[in-house]
């Protein structure tokens, strides 16, 4: 602002007539030093401004020309000059301007001078203003320190005039610029983004990934071609992971994602590794009252029906087998798009008990083999 002059001070004011302790008036600072800041008050005599009457002790915070409005002490110190008092002003003229900030929900900023119980107290134009722990940081504040001196942007969340009691909140004004940012974000990622971000939490169907300010989820069943029964079997918090963005809800803000890095599904190329009547070696994984199941390879399990894991007859499929017990088994069936294998335990047990047989009865051949004998059936066996 461009300094003015006593002179043009007075030109543009002119001078009052009456003044009287206790008026709230309007002036402009002419200088300021160490000790004292000097008012043009529209007066016959300037009004001084001594530093105990500032609400923060500091003068030389004022420039000339600057627009303050100062409360009347005494209208002659007895040297000729009007002594002003701005904290009193300030407590007169601030309680409607609290009243204004807060019917308008209007932000403002406060200096925080002193940490007490329960959170911090900062100074807005003289007046107190209480911020709650609770109310300084999106997250939990444990050490109230660090605030101090600190000039923070808050929001009147409780008033009451008539007990000199104001209570805001610097929460709420993160709370709305995440929401911008969580808003412009949004319009920004679509259908077929990749991206990369921090895994911030672990939940039974998935886990939320933060993408730089806003979260997104990737269900358990988009972590892995093979069943996961908790994403803490895939993932775990602090990892930084590349997603694929499945799909935006913008009016929800929800947005679903994948693992970019997911191994090949090895039931896509498995009819290009085993065939129909193929021995194989598995181990039992599972036993339910209909079969077994038998994982031939990781992430492909394939069931044997109670009727083919005997020649007998048997009640329970325990009575054959027990879990991690390692089988031959015959592959009977292959469904790849339903991710099914059909197994039969009897079928490669008849096999090998046939290959046996016969190459005990053709013993005097020399060099003869199982594999001579059976070719591809047993091109997966393994003993």
């Amino acid at each position: 602002m461009e300094k003015m002059s006593m002179g043009d001070l007075l030109d543009q004011y002119g001078t009052t007539e009456k003044l009287y302790t206790g008026d709230v008036i309007e002036g402009f600072v002419i200088s300021s030093n160490a000790d004292e800041v000097m008012v043009n008050i529209n007066y016959m005599a300037d009004g001084i401004l001594p530093k105990t009457e500032l609400p923060d002790g500091n003068p030389l915070d004022f420039s000339p020309g600057q627009a303050i409005k100062v409360y009347v002490l005494k209208s002659d110190d007895g040297e000729g000059n009007v002594l002003l008092s701005l904290k009193k002003a300030y407590e007169i003229i601030i309680w409607d301007e609290f009243q204004t900030l807060f019917d308008k929900h209007q932000s403002f900023n406060v200096k925080i001078k002193e940490a007490v119980k329960g959170g911090v107290v900062g100074v807005y134009q003289g007046a107190s203003v209480f911020i709650p722990a609770s109310q300084l940081s999106m997250g939990y504040v444990e050490d109230l320190g660090p605030f101090v001196g600190m000039t923070l942007p808050v929001m009147i969340t409780e008033y009451d005039a008539a007990k000199k009691k104001v209570v805001a909140s610097h929460k709420t004004i993160l709370k709305d610029q995440l929401a911008v940012k969580k808003a412009d974000q949004l319009s920004r990622i679509g259908a077929g983004d990749e991206l990369t971000g921090t895994v911030v939490r672990l939940a039974d169907y998935g886990a939320f990934v933060d993408l730089g300010g806003i979260d997104g989820l990737i269900h358990v069943s988009q972590m892995s071609w093979k069943r996961v029964k908790h994403p803490s079997e895939v993932l775990k918090e602090g990892d930084v992971v590349k997603v694929v963005v499945l799909s935006v809800d913008r009016d929800k803000e929800k947005i679903s994602l994948k693992l970019a890095e997911v191994k090949e599904n090895p039931w896509d190329t498995i009819t290009d590794r085993y065939a129909v009547d193929d021995i194989v070696t598995g181990r039992v994984t599972r036993l339910m009252n209909f079969g077994a199941f038998v994982e031939i390879e990781e992430g492909v399990e394939g069931l044997i029906h109670i009727s083919e894991l005997s020649e007998g007859h048997i009640n329970k499929p325990s009575e054959a087998v027990s879990i991690g017990d390692e089988v031959n088994v015959m592959i009977l069936d292959i469904d790849s798009a339903a991710n099914r294998l059909s197994l039969s335990l009897k079928a490669a047990k008849e096999v090998e008990d046939s290959a046996v047989y016969d190459f005990e009865e053709e013993a005097p051949v020399q060099n003869t083999t199982l594999s001579d004998l059976f070719g591809d059936k047993l091109k997966n066996l393994k003993f």
